[in-house]
């Protein structure tokens, strides 16, 4: 039992708090004027199928409102009412989500209020308690058999894409007859995906000249693709610190290309650096591998006390052609290697093109999602000490 700013409730279960949420905080907050209606389903017009409908819905959304905080009072629990926020054009979660849901109601589309616990990490909705959880509100629309889950807050994120803010949690979905906890959609481990593509050629001064592009899916999507609403300065900074490893970095040019239908990202970069490589005598050292190098160790724990959880996993492959400075021949160069473990694998290899004195280097590594037992910590720890001392592993290149 309790009071939310004057509304009672009582409720036993999951199902009684979303009927609760239903009949109090949402009840006749989904009028919009006969205007605002007939531009809904005017912007449908001759589009029969469901999806598609939503999809438009919800572009004109992002394009004609703006995200505002609402925290206080029962303002925290309940949405500004849908003809308000299409007068102002600005609103909270709770708001937008709530607009987007009469704007889909008016086109014949199917939405729910969505309830969620969001942030970069996962936190689940309790199925034995029922409660005011969460601290964020989204749209699930269910179509063919499964939910498409719709942050309203954003203007820039795919239709259907929720990367690492609200991706696999429960949530409770708010229903006329009830609530009902639901797991959103998960980006499960080679679904976050990223190849990049390089080449470049060193000089004897130890200086590097070349490309790259770089492809992203799933979560890794979601952490770059934010990167083309950056001025030049930012995106100048983002690189260097991503390439934190390569001494005097300059991006020459940089592209974007933003597939919002198939959720793709592509970076395409020409860049330079001088002293890339060290000179030492009549030798060159550098490490193949430039533009993924992840150099991750868990911290250590002599007694560790909890299981660990692994919240996201990923896939990373990797090409990198690398010319060799004229007059210079592979004195060195690291073995291939592949590594097993129940957190993923990691292989490297390395091909020498002696007629056109060049290496191919080919990376794959992946991490897996997952819930470890403390006794396996010192495993993982050990897996990905290996996997980042071969990311370091250097070539010996000597003068002929």
């Amino acid at each position: 039992n309790f009071n939310l700013k004057g509304e009672e409730a009582q409720v036993s279960n999951w199902n009684d708090m979303g009927a609760w949420m239903n009949n109090n905080l949402l009840k006749d907050r989904d009028v919009l004027n006969e205007g605002t209606i007939a531009i809904a389903k005017n912007l449908v017009s001759g589009v029969a199928d469901d999806l598609e409908k939503a999809k438009i819905i919800y572009k004109y959304v992002q394009d004609n409102t703006r995200y505002i905080s609402v925290q206080i009072g029962i303002g925290g629990w309940k949405p500004i009412s849908a003809i308000d926020v299409d007068r102002v054009k600005y609103g909270d979660c709770k708001g937008l989500s709530n607009y987007t849901y009469a704007l889909l109601k008016a086109v014949g589309v199917q939405a729910f209020y969505t309830v969620i616990h969001a942030g970069n990490e996962k936190v689940d909705f309790d199925d034995d308690f029922p409660a005011l959880q969460g601290n964020h509100a989204i749209l699930a629309i269910p179509y063919n058999d499964k939910y498409y889950w719709v942050d309203c807050t954003s203007q820039i994120n795919p239709f259907g894409f929720v990367g690492n803010f609200t991706d696999d949690r429960k949530a409770l979905v708010v229903k006329p007859e009830g609530g009902e906890i639901i797991r959103t959609v998960a980006y499960i481990n080679e679904e976050n995906y990223q190849f990049t593509k390089a080449k470049y050629a060193l000089d004897i001064a130890g200086n590097i000249i070349g490309n790259t592009t770089i492809v992203t899916k799933g979560i890794q999507y979601d952490n770059r693709f934010k990167l083309e609403q950056e001025t030049k300065e930012d995106v100048i900074k983002h690189y260097k610190s991503y390439w934190n490893n390569i001494n005097n970095l300059k991006i020459d040019t940089y592209s974007f290309e933003n597939d919002r239908d198939e959720i793709v990202f592509t970076e395409k970069n020409e860049l330079s650096a001088t002293s890339y490589a060290s000179i030492s005598g009549n030798r060159i050292l550098f490490t193949v591998n430039t533009f993924n190098n992840n150099g991750y160790v868990p911290n250590r724990y002599r007694n560790r006390k909890l299981p660990f959880e692994i919240q996201r996993g990923f896939l990373d492959e990797d090409e990198i052609r690398v010319q060799l400075p004229k007059g210079y021949i592979i004195e060195a160069i690291p073995e291939d290697k592949t590594i097993y473990s129940n957190f993923g694998s990691y292989s490297i290899s390395f091909v020498k093109d002696l007629e056109a004195n060049a290496i191919m280097y080919k990376r794959k590594m992946q991490i897996n999602k997952g819930y470890y037992p403390k006794e396996q910590y010192a495993s993982y720890r050990d897996f990905r000490k290996q996997t980042a001392r071969a990311d370091d592993a250097q070539v010996v290149l000597v003068k002929k």
